[in-house]
């Protein structure tokens, strides 16, 4: 079958400026987004009005983090969620957790995850697929399951006992070192195979291990000089808000970590909304090539309706517990008043051109996808039906309302994918979906 070339005549662009000249609108339209940009000219102010912060459900009465130029969201939020039932058990005003001590070893684990991952597929040709993935940058994100990994192997610790760093909220020079020396051990580690024709798999696996342990104790030396030296242990003591001082003595992250995080977060579950007809709702799915840590626990969720995920959510935050929850966090967005709303920005006639797609086709297309990480903090219910929510972000307190934000239904409804609850708050169907052998996801695919 021969395919028609189709090139673009030499004065497509001249007859369209002739056009475009003619446009009293376009030219009035162009002038404006030239001097303010896309975003400032699309907005609906209608809907900036009418969207207040007041919520007839609200849990937070402390200030919020700021994980800078990171993508530590994932870590954020989950620590958010922990932060607030240590301010009510300590029953203090303000408490923080160390989002620093979490990142170092998420990276160290993810180091690690990818090297395995090298040697599985050192017979791969670098055109494959599987191969490409290892050779991507390390990165900052994450999910929740992974957050709950690192925390029940590694532990937790107070902010104080390692505070941030300048590289913890600017990461780009660490993970280009990081990358880089990655990249340089799984060269080594393909090399294996062709260095000596006699060698028997056995010794080449050893190799490859060797490599593998070298190549961590400089990843960890870097992210030592980056991030600072993980504590193993600090002198815990603190002051409630009745004055009253308590002093616990010595303690490691672990056993901080036991005595503050509750047993029962570990068997919390993700429920995701997903439109797309080829992954049903009611069915559990695992992500390929997880966990990040080896011998972590692998990245699952079950599949539910969006109704499902606020329910939850209400009854979650009603309980006096904040919700992990992600979403395609850039769409529909006004960063320094802190608003979502489905209709915020009307893009179609600012340009004057079709841009609707239905959320199942925004995944198919990659159009939209989890990229950011909150904590739902409060709801406004009327008539038993949520109206706006109350989101805890992670970008400091200079934009939205003190770093506090607004989320209209109607984004929820488009732009919020997965919520993480508790057990006890599924339905007995999603109970079951979550003891069923998981659909393996791909790699590649936006969730």
């Amino acid at each position: 079958m021969s395919t028609t070339i189709s090139p673009i005549s030499p004065d497509f662009s001249a007859h369209h400026a002739e056009q475009f000249r003619a446009d009293v609108v376009g030219k009035i339209v162009q002038n404006a987004v030239s001097a303010q940009g896309a975003d400032a000219v699309s907005l609906d102010r209608d809907v900036i009005n009418r969207l207040d912060d007041s919520t007839s459900e609200r849990l937070d009465a402390w200030p919020v983090t700021n994980q800078k130029h990171s993508g530590r969201c994932w870590e954020f939020a989950g620590l958010n969620v922990l932060r607030a039932r240590m301010i009510k058990e300590l029953n203090v005003e303000d408490f923080a957790f160390s989002q620093n001590f979490v990142a170092f070893h998420d990276k160290l684990e993810k180091a690690n995850h990818i090297l395995v991952r090298a040697i599985e597929t050192a017979d791969q040709p670098l055109e494959d697929e599987d191969v490409r993935d290892v050779l991507q940058p390390i990165g900052d994100g994450g999910y929740w399951t992974q957050f709950l990994d690192l925390i029940k192997k590694y532990g937790i610790v107070p902010q104080w006992a390692m505070p941030d760093t300048e590289s913890a909220g600017n990461t780009d020079q660490m993970n280009r070192a990081l990358s880089t020396v990655l990249r340089r051990a799984i060269g080594s580690i393909r090399s294996t195979k062709n260095v000596d024709s006699t060698d028997v798999p056995d010794d080449v696996a050893a190799k490859q291990d060797e490599i593998r342990l070298a190549t961590m104790a400089d990843i960890w030396r870097i992210l030592a000089i980056h991030l600072g030296t993980p504590p193993t242990e600090f002198s815990w003591q603190y002051r409630d808000k009745d004055k009253a001082f308590h002093t616990e003595g010595t303690m490691t992250p672990l056993e901080f970590a036991h005595k503050y995080v509750p047993a029962n977060i570990y068997d919390y579950v993700a429920l995701t909304h997903d439109p797309r007809e080829e992954h049903p709702v009611g069915h559990r799915y695992v992500i390929d090539h997880t966990p990040f840590m080896e011998g972590g626990t692998p990245y699952t969720h079950v599949t539910a309706a969006i109704d499902d995920l606020k329910s939850t959510a209400i009854e979650t935050i009603r309980s006096g517990e904040p919700v992990w929850f992600s979403c395609d966090v850039s769409q529909q967005f006004d960063r320094q008043s802190g608003i979502w709303d489905a209709q915020l920005h009307n893009y179609e006639a600012l340009y004057g051109v079709g841009m609707s797609i239905a959320k199942a086709d925004r995944l198919r297309l990659h159009e939209s996808s989890a990229t950011h990480a909150m904590a739902l903090v409060g709801v406004d219910l009327v008539d038993g039906q949520p109206k706006r929510w109350r989101v805890e972000n992670s970008w400091g307190d200079e934009v939205g309302t003190k770093g506090f934000f607004t989320m209209d239904d109607s984004w929820f409804e488009e732009y919020v994918f997965q919520v993480i609850v508790a057990p006890e708050r599924l339905t007995e169907a999603q109970r079951q979906a979550n003891t069923e052998e998981p659909i393996v996801l791909p790699h590649w695919d936006v969730f």
